[in-house]
């Protein structure tokens, strides 16, 4: 026999088939599989390990991964809910007493099957709105759907029920076809490297390739691949660099710039970069100024800003001329009393180790630039240097009131 209710609910307006008596034992559990497979029985353990244990009814033990299965309910829980359902009746207190009993037995969709019902016989209940995720339009009074709602705000819904602006959505959008563009090539990049150690023809259209490669795409795999390799490929991955725009292997080039033990390919790549024009010495001076701030790397960055004289930053070099440091001397800390044996063979104490002191650094790379981007040199002294610049970069003022006639 088929059992089965009427919901008037708002979306379904449709007989519902709820279970079919004598398909399946009462209390059978049922496990649906990926590959379309159903499994009957009594589960042995719902919630816990890696996979799932059914007993079936002639007593067998059936394991199966329980990433590629699905626990359906329990069919004793569908029948109860039948057996209260044909005891209701079709008003408000009914519906919500349905409600709660659904809820209670983790039944959500049912749950929210009633709650439509209920916003249909009182369209003032507020909280069965919510619950169906809808929203009250200030403007006109009615409930609206959230996915109304969003659109009003300019909003579409993305991955994992996310909602973005259309401007967002636009952007993530370019950047996953980026990526996707940017494995790709540096997929073929990889595959003409190997080609390189194959036979004479496969060398042959591998340094084809290589010597009309410019694609920008393949920066970071090359900068990756010349950081890593200490071979001399390195040298082969550092020219390939240089046949890109400069104006996008100038970030790459400032890295390589900073962090390279090699000060002969420190010179290659500062040679390269000072033959560019002023759009590349921007990108090269913003990113070696940032490394200023940074006691460790203030003498590379000054060694290589020497090259780009300009003039906005010569401020910021006479800041970086001194840098100091605390240092505190090893021994027990300050205030602590030792005791210990003095020279005239008794026992002497003190007050531990001396207190912490500052140290001043010299920069001699930043001095080094100052001096060569303004042919003064004032040494360490920051004040006679700051007095310098303010006196060569005072504004002229100019009487405008007067003729010259």
């Amino acid at each position: 026999m088929n059992l089965r209710f009427q919901s008037s609910a708002a979306g379904l307006g449709c007989w519902c088939l709820v279970v079919a008596l004598g398909v399946l034992p009462l209390k059978a559990d049922i496990i649906d599989l990926r590959d379309g497979g159903v499994l009957v029985g009594k589960i042995l353990n719902p919630t816990g390990g890696p996979t799932i244990k059914i007993e079936t009814d002639e007593g067998a033990i059936i394991e199966v991964d329980r990433k590629l299965a699905r626990i359906r309910t329990s069919m004793e829980r569908d029948l109860a809910y039948v057996e209260k359902v044909k005891t209701r009746g079709d008003s408000l207190e009914d519906h919500r007493a349905i409600v709660e009993e659904c809820m209670s037995s983790q039944m959500l969709t049912l749950a929210n099957a009633h709650r439509e019902r209920i916003v249909e016989l009182d369209p003032s209940d507020r909280l069965s709105w919510d619950h169906l995720k809808y929203f009250r339009d200030e403007s006109t009074g009615k409930w609206i759907r959230r996915e109304v709602v969003m659109y009003k705000r300019g909003k579409i819904k993305g991955d994992k029920g996310r909602w973005y602006t259309w401007q967002e959505k636009s952007l993530m959008d370019l950047e996953k076809r980026y990526t996707e563009q940017r494995v790709s090539a540096e997929k073929e990049l990889m595959r003409w490297l190997k080609a390189l150690d194959g036979n004479a023809r496969q060398q042959a259209e591998a340094q084809a390739y290589f010597q009309a490669l410019s694609d920008p795409l393949v920066i970071k795999k090359l900068l990756t691949l010349f950081q890593s390799d200490r071979s001399p490929n390195r040298v082969f991955y550092l020219s390939l660099l240089e046949q890109m725009p400069a104006s996008s292997v100038a970030s790459a080039m400032v890295v390589i710039a900073m962090e390279d033990p090699d000060i002969m390919v420190v010179n290659r790549v500062l040679d390269f970069l000072e033959l560019h024009d002023e759009s590349v010495h921007e990108i090269v001076m913003m990113g070696l100024a940032a490394k200023m701030a940074d006691k460790q790397t203030r003498e590379r960055a000054a060694y290589c800003m020497a090259r780009f004289p300009d003039q906005r930053f010569t401020s910021m070099l006479i800041g970086s001329l001194l840098s100091s440091d605390l240092v505190r001397p090893a021994g027990p800390p300050p205030g602590s009393t030792t005791a210990g044996f003095s020279t005239d063979g008794g026992v002497g104490f003190s007050g531990g180790a001396p207190a912490a002191q500052q140290r001043l650094n010299q920069h001699k790379n930043v001095l080094a630039a100052l001096t060569q981007w303004t042919g003064e040199n004032f040494g360490y002294d920051i004040p006679a240097w700051r007095q310098w610049f303010a006196q060569a970069n005072a504004a002229v003022n100019l009487d405008l009131r007067r003729d010259d006639y």
